[in-house]
């Protein structure tokens, strides 16, 4: 598979162009934040 791959896309009006494995790397950082912050409130909530 080819990380260095070029993924274009378009937010409203902008075309953004990313590397492939930044866009993974930042969706997994996404992923992991939303984890964390479930944790977080499940924790807040059951005090």
């Amino acid at each position: 598979m080819d990380w260095k791959k070029t993924i274009k896309f378009k937010i409203g009006s902008e075309d953004w162009e990313m590397p492939l494995n930044v866009l993974l790397l930042l969706g997994a950082i996404t992923i992991g934040l939303m984890g964390v912050g479930l944790w977080m409130g499940f924790q807040f909530g059951t005090r």
